[in-house]
């Protein structure tokens, strides 16, 4: 243009539909009327019965996505219910947790106080000298070996050595 004004294209990937605007000084843009430059796309029969076909839509297809569409929403309301009892399952196994811990911290307490009240020196001395008691001698010990690691359940008599 020989009044002072310049053009820029808006679109540089294909001059197809360009949208020229022109600069002058400040002022706003004034779009101009896209120029065609004589390459309009042919379309094939084949690409325009699928562009139809997909413009059309099915009932059934409807139909099915709708159903789809619903049975996806049920199993994200299913999905978030199982999260939140999940969810609460594992904090009341951490509340239980917890109580446990305190029960064994003052069942170790109570049991350290039994165990500091009772003087084994004094039953010792009363086992022996009151109640007549005696050491077992070596000869008298029987051992045995079990599978158990824990306790040995008698069913009959100790033989006597």
């Amino acid at each position: 243009m020989t009044d002072g004004t310049e053009l820029g294209r808006v679109n540089r990937r294909s001059d197809y539909g360009v949208v020229n605007y022109r600069v002058d000084g400040t002022s706003a843009y004034v779009p101009e009327p896209a120029v065609s430059l004589g390459r309009e796309r042919k379309v094939s029969r084949t690409v325009a019965r699928n562009r139809s076909k997909a413009k059309n839509v099915n009932r059934a297809y409807v139909l099915f996505l709708a159903v789809i569409s619903v049975a996806t929403v049920m199993m994200c309301i299913r999905y978030l219910n199982l999260k939140e009892t999940l969810t609460a399952q594992a904090s009341a196994n951490e509340r239980l947790e917890s109580q446990l811990a305190t029960l064994r911290s003052e069942n170790d307490a109570l049991l350290e106080a039994v165990s500091n009240d009772v003087d084994w020196n004094y039953i010792r001395e009363t086992a022996v000298n009151k109640l007549g008691m005696k050491y077992a001698a070596e000869d008298q010990i029987v051992w045995y070996n079990t599978e158990d690691c824990c306790f040995v359940r008698q069913y009959r008599d100790v033989p006597a050595s």
